[in-house]
């Protein structure tokens, strides 16, 4: 950690803006729908993946979600729901949801702004940061549950493994 990145003091109207300008610490490619949403494509470790960034200005919100873009349309069941409560259990930020309209899992994690004038630069880092390693770690629990029919303790048991270096 910088020691004067508290100092690093980024004040925007729209804090989009602020993320568009100082995402370049990460390899994505960003997309700007409109005033209020940003789209980030990164490589994660299993896939490629975009993270939506959505301004609420009214509640004064700043909204983070990615979807896991299975093949196969997800059908839900008691089993995936269990399995949503247990990862989210281990969660410390943000969750994971089942979005019946896109048949898909959604990670969402939501900060609040009100009362702030700015970010600093080390806030935005860590917003990125922990969308992209929560996102990126849980999907081989999803890839295994869904493409084969194993209990749910099986697949967090074998799913769960911190990756340490490179193979």
């Amino acid at each position: 950690m910088d020691f004067f990145s508290q100092n690093k003091i980024v004040s925007y109207a729209n804090p989009i803006d602020c993320i568009e300008d100082h995402i370049y610490k990460f390899d994505v490619e960003p997309l700007r729908y409109t005033a209020d949403h940003l789209g980030l494509k990164f490589n994660g470790s299993w896939s490629k993946y975009e993270i939506a960034i959505v301004w609420n200005e009214t509640n004064k919100i700043i909204n983070f979600s990615a979807c896991y873009d299975f093949k196969n349309k997800i059908k839900i069941t008691k089993e995936i729901y269990s399995l949503i409560s247990s990862i989210n259990e281990k969660i410390n930020l943000g969750y994971f949801h089942y979005c019946s309209r896109h048949e898909t899992i959604f990670f969402k994690y939501q900060v609040s702004t009100k009362g702030l004038n700015y970010m600093t630069l080390e806030q935005i880092e860590d917003f990125l940061s922990v969308v992209i390693k929560e996102f990126d770690r849980f999907f081989p629990i999803f890839l295994i549950s869904f493409s084969k029919k194993n209990d749910e303790k099986f697949i967090l048991r074998n799913s769960m493994l911190d990756r340490y270096g490179l193979a």
